[in-house]
Formats: C-alpha cells, sequence, structure tokens
C-alpha cells in the first residue's frame, strides 16, 4: 500500500524530517531514534503521530515506526497535560474569519480542520489538544447551518509559542495557506485563561436573500408572522419523559425582523448550549411556498456578524492565571529568596518497596 503522504509543512525541522523519511521509506533504528529525538526537543511528537496516522501507512512496512512514536507521542500527551496550564509559553490567538462559496459546505469540524492547517501550513506552532486522541487545539465558534455563509465568525487556537510576526501582517500570512473561501479577517491575542469564543456567543445577526417571485408572499408571511403574539412550530421533543411532538412558541426568537429590498435582516439569540436554527424559523414562516432553499441546506443564508459577550474572566486575572510552581519561586516572587537553603542530594540510588 501507497502511503497517503500529507502535503509539506514549514516550520519545525523534525516535521520536516518526518515527511521526507515518509517519501523515502522505513528508517533504519538509529535513524528513527535520533528523529524521535528530534521531534521530542522541538514538542512535536504528537503533532507527528497525528501525521503519521493520516498518511494510512502499511503496519507490515511501518510497524516500528507506528509502535515507537506512538507510544513517544502518548508519553509526550500525559507530560502536557500535567503543565500546559503553567506552560509561560503558551499563547491563545482568537481570529476572526469569513467563510464563502466552497468552505460554507464544511461542517464545524471540517472548518476546524482547515483552519488548523492553515495556521501550521503558515508557520505557527499550533498546541494539540487534550483529547485521547489529540487534534489542534483550534475550536470554532458558534456553528453555521451547513451552506450558510458567515461573514465575522470567531474561532480560537493555542499556541505553543509566542507569535514572531506582528498581529497585523499575521492575516495575510495564514490566508496564503487557506482553501478557498475561508479568509481570516483578524487575529488577536488574548490570555489563556479567556473564555472560548464559543462560550460568549450571545446573538446572530442574519441575512436571507429571497428569490424574486416569492418575495411579495414572503413580505405578506413575515408580515403575518410579526403582528402576531405567538406563531408556533410543531417540532419533536420529550414530553412527560417520552418522545412526542410539541408545539412551540417561536415568536421570541426572531427580532429586529427588516426587509431591505429582497433581503431580510432579522438576529436570533444564542444562549449556552442552544440556538435556534435560523432555516427552520424561515421554512415555519413561510409555510407552503415552496421555498426549497429553506427546506434543504443551499445559498441565501448568511450571518453577518456574531455578538460576543464581556468575557468575566478577563476580569478576575487573579483567580485565573497560573500559579507558581512551587516554594522556591514563590519565594523569589515575594524577594525572601534568602531564608531558603538549597541542599544538594548526590543519592540516586532507587527506592525499592516491598
Amino acid at each position: 500500500m501507497e502511503p497517503i503522504l500529507p502535503d509539506p509543512l514549514p516550520g519545525p525541522p523534525s516535521l520536516q524530517s518526518l515527511q521526507r523519511l515518509l517519501a523515502a521509506g522505513p528508517p533504519e533504528p538509529e535513524a528513527l531514534g535520533q528523529l524521535l529525538a528530534d521531534l521530542g526537543r522541538e514538542q512535536r511528537l504528537e503533532h507527528a503521530w497525528m501525521l503519521v496516522k493520516q498518511s494510512r501507512l502499511d503496519p507490515r512496512a511501518w510497524g516500528d515506526l507506528q509502535a515507537r512514536l506512538k507510544a513517544a507521542a502518548d508519553q509526550a500527551r500525559l507530560r502536557r497535560m500535567s503543565q500546559w496550564q503553567g506552560d509561560p509559553a503558551r499563547r491563545q490567538l482568537r481570529l476572526q474569519f469569513e467563510v464563502r462559496g466552497p468552505a460554507a459546505a464544511a461542517p464545524v469540524s471540517g472548518l476546524a480542520a482547515a483552519l488548523a492547517r492553515a495556521l501550521m501550513d503558515a508557520g505557527l506552532a499550533v498546541a494539540m489538544g487534550l483529547e485521547k486522541s489529540p487534534r489542534p487545539a483550534v475550536q470554532v465558534g458558534h456553528p453555521l447551518p451547513l451552506q450558510a455563509e458567515g461573514h465575522g465568525e470567531w474561532a480560537d487556537a493555542g499556541l505553543l509559542e509566542p507569535v514572531a510576526t506582528p498581529l497585523a501582517e499575521l492575516p495575510a500570512r495564514i490566508n496564503a495557506h487557506a482553501p478557498d473561501g475561508l479568509r481570516i479577517l483578524q487575529c488577536l491575542l488574548v490570555p489563556t485563561y479567556a473564555s472560548k469564543t464559543a462560550e460568549l456567543c450571545r446573538r446572530a445577526h442574519w441575512r436571507w436573500s429571497c428569490p424574486p417571485e416569492h418575495l411579495e408572499a414572503a413580505q405578506a408571511r413575515m408580515a403575518a408572522f410579526l403582528a402576531s403574539d405567538r406563531f408556533e412550530l410543531e417540532r419533536t421533543g420529550k414530553v412527560d419523559g417520552q418522545k412526542a411532538a410539541k408545539r412551540v412558541d417561536i415568536r421570541p426568537l426572531l427580532e429586529d425582523c427588516r426587509w431591505a429590498g429582497a433581503d431580510l435582516l432579522f438576529q436570533t439569540r444564542i444562549a449556552p448550549g442552544s440556538a435556534a436554527n435560523p432555516r427552520k424559523l424561515l421554512a415555519a414562516i413561510m409555510g407552503d411556498l415552496g421555498l426549497r432553499e429553506l427546506e434543504t441546506p443551499g445559498p441565501g443564508l448568511a450571518r453577518l456578524r456574531l455578538e460576543l459577550a464581556e468575557d468575566p474572566r478577563l476580569d478576575q486575572a487573579e483567580k485565573f492565571e497560573p500559579k507558581l510552581h512551587n516554594m522556591f519561586e514563590d519565594a523569589v516572587a515575594l524577594g525572601a529568596g534568602g531564608n531558603i537553603r538549597i541542599v544538594e542530594d548526590d543519592d540516586d540510588e532507587p527506592v525499592r518497596l516491598g
């Protein structure tokens, strides 16, 4: 089986060495040992294991590499999980971006993967997440409906080290590696203890472009909806602990509805853990007009921007900032280092229990 090789990555020499190795063939044990040491020194063992898994190598030829790299990556993950909160080099990059055209067909996981790849291809040291099978630490904000465009989306990316490029120049650098339809608008640095944008989204601003042949009827339906005190939508849910159809009032879910030519502009609220699907809301209001683009994902719906709440964590830095690790660091920070005596112990004998 021919390996599926990832596209070349810039950045750390150890990852470049790994990709050359994947193209050349299974390595000798000595060369593999040196590669693993280099990957560990540059904190790229987990990145390397992710690339190897994606390459679908034949285990008969590459089994030694797979086994040793997986074991080393597992150990690196355990070390990272115990140290990441106090890592002084760690950074949190906040991205505002737009999703148009072909990129609008990607699900949330696909958008996160595309953003991560663009960041890594731009040479940024993207950290890995804390999952059992780690992925790049890139988290997209509130999900977009499939095929809907997003003109002001948000995402957060964890970085292993500070960014050398000025933030104003970073979007152009990342966009040079982004797929069609995905474009970074701005980059911000936020404290590592800041809340994720997915937790801060509170309101979405939408635009729906009505087909001209349905415009008059759609305007009449919307006028009736806005004049009503209650407008019910039937949906499946739990009733007395059993799955059943129930009626839900959707009138409070749409805010500030107004027409701008053939475009309907409106807002929806986002509560933690839930949000209304704008396509389903519009389909319920428009009823039997035959608007297929509301019944199945398609063009015509765009999220113009997301409103973010103020982050309460930013006013509680003393609560969330990493604490000093030991008494010596505390004493130095408080100017009391002279009261602590450091004792060197050369006894390297192992301790045996039992």
